[in-house]
């Protein structure tokens, strides 16, 4: 074995050409993958070197470990002897953290690695060599780290200006990098939020859209894209189209910045965000068509769900029906159409959900513990989370410093324990975090179990409309949202159950209507 101060013959080390384009800055990327094999071809040719096989191109990032197959089967191919170098055009090339950067070093100190050449660096194998090798690692490291936080200092930056990245629908960067109305496009996209707003379904949205000529071009490829209804359910999710910015954590009310024109109004945004929630659940169906109200039809007679289907009359109008199917059930008249109890259903919610503040401080009175204790169970189980993933974080960054400062010895078996140990941690933390994440939304979803002032009268205000002009997967989450069931006989609804809040808050009202169809006591 060579001892690892002596010379070598570069002329007879078998060399890998690495080229690695880096994605963690792209638009200061001084050096394009052609610009690399230029470089390093004319270093190959100065100094007679000898390359196995075609370079090795990659374009992923180094940040972290285990991100590069390529690289990973590089060095994997360096331990099996098919080569003995690397050529590289800077070290940042081949690693920006600390696990890989120690692995390189590693295979220098157990000569599996023989030699290193780089266009912008000189590297030798004696101590001062590897330490500054080890020295290019970490600040190729603190560079992307910094980095990382100066686009996201710079985005928030952005935030605060009002100039939030991505593309909106309507609206086009005008003086000062604003989003600003886009002429028609603009008119166009504030006309599919007062569809929605009335009901209309998201396919008719789009068509209506298409139609009018409404359409988005991509800069890089020039390509023409039409509305679709995966875009147009993106877009109703969207806070910024009333005003509201949301990005990297931050909230910024646009109105307050500038002069921005919003294509909808928070109230209008609101309702669309009732009127979407809670999309029902699918079952299992040869049938492609959706039935609303299902499982909240009762039978009177048997006490049975009575379950949807679709018929044509003689002079070959389709109708909407609920049957009873259940064989032992001593009904006569088998079904009873849909607009008998929709109609119901529409009378009842313009009679009697006419809902005020006082109703809407009932409900925060009621409900408001039961929330606040859902928020401590989850806010104590995020603590205990971050407890664990704090205490595995430390020790995997115990471990990886210490891989990287060559405390190992070169016993190959303690290597892999280390390797194998920060890949478990690694792991641990991941999931740890989407845990977390996880909760945290839970928590969110938890303080949203009572519906803010806003969105209590608009629910008020907006049902009745809704269900007249809705498509079935509206009308049924209306409807799934405050009844708990209808019981019907051959000819009307007879009684009917409500979920809270409504049944605790219309209780009162409706015990005292006469004319009115038996209101069950009952919660969900």
């Amino acid at each position: 074995m060579a001892y690892i101060d002596e010379e070598i013959d570069i002329t007879k080390v078998r060399y890998a050409l690495y080229i690695r384009k880096s994605t963690d800055d792209p638009q200061r990327q001084h050096t394009s993958i052609p610009d690399q094999l230029a470089e390093c071809g004319a270093l190959i040719d100065h100094l007679g070197l000898h390359i196995v096989g075609d370079p090795i191109i990659e374009s992923r990032s180094a940040k972290t470990p285990n991100n590069r197959p390529k690289f990973s089967k590089l060095l994997k191919d360096i331990e099996k002897g098919i080569y003995d170098g690397i050529i590289a055009w800077n070290p940042d090339r081949l690693a920006r953290n600390m696990m890989e950067g120690g692995e390189i070093i590693n295979m220098i100190d157990t000569e599996s690695l023989k030699d290193l050449k780089f266009v912008t660096h000189h590297f030798s194998r004696d101590a001062n060599g590897k330490m500054l090798l080890g020295m290019a690692f970490v600040l190729s490291k603190q560079y992307s780290d910094k980095l990382s936080q100066d686009v996201t200092r710079g985005v928030r930056g952005r935030l605060r200006e009002g100039k939030g990245s991505g593309f909106k629908h309507g609206y086009r960067r005008g003086a000062q990098d604003l989003q600003v109305p886009d002429g028609r496009k603009f008119e166009l996209i504030c006309e599919a939020w007062q569809m929605r707003v009335r009901g209309e379904s998201l396919e008719s949205i789009s068509k209506y859209l298409n139609d009018e000529g409404y359409s988005r071009e991509y800069k890089k490829n020039k390509q023409i894209v039409r509305m679709t209804t995966q875009t147009l359910s993106l877009l109703f999710q969207d806070s910024f189209y009333y005003g509201m910015l949301i990005q990297t954590n931050q909230k910024i009310y646009l109105p307050d910045l500038y002069d921005f024109e919003p294509a909808v109004t928070e109230e209008e945004f609101i309702t669309v965000q009732e009127m979407s929630r809670a999309k029902p659940k699918a079952y299992k169906s040869t049938r492609k068509t959706f039935y609303p109200l299902k499982m909240l039809i009762t039978c009177k007679y048997c006490g049975n769900h009575m379950y949807a289907g679709a018929s044509k009359s003689s002079n070959g109008d389709r109708f909407l029906y609920y049957r009873c199917d259940t064989k032992q059930c001593p009904r006569i008249k088998k079904s009873i159409r849909a607009k008998v109890i929709f109609d119901f259903i529409i009378e009842f919610l313009e009679n009697n959900l006419n809902l005020t503040k006082s109703d809407y401080m009932k409900l925060q009175e009621q409900f408001g513990t039961l929330s606040e204790v859902t928020k401590q169970r989850l806010q104590q189980e995020i603590h205990n989370k971050e407890a664990v993933l704090r205490h595995s974080k430390s020790e995997e960054e115990h471990l990886t410093l210490s891989y990287a400062s060559q405390k190992i010895n070169k016993i190959g078996k303690s290597k892999k324990i280390i390797e194998n140990r920060i890949k478990e941690l690694n792991t641990t933390n991941e999931t740890l975090e989407s845990e977390i994440s996880q909760i945290k939304e839970k928590m969110a979803l938890s303080e949203q179990e009572i519906l803010t002032y806003q969105q209590f009268l608009n629910l008020s205000k907006n049902a009745t409309t809704a269900i007249k002009n809705g498509d079935p997967m509206i009308q049924d989450k209306i409807c799934q949202y405050i009844f708990l069931n209808l019981v019907t006989d051959d000819e009307k609804v007879l009684s009917y159950q409500l979920k809270d809040p409504f049944s605790t808050l219309l209780k009162g009202s409706l015990s005292n209507k006469v004319g009115v169809p038996r209101l069950e006591l009952g919660t969900s």
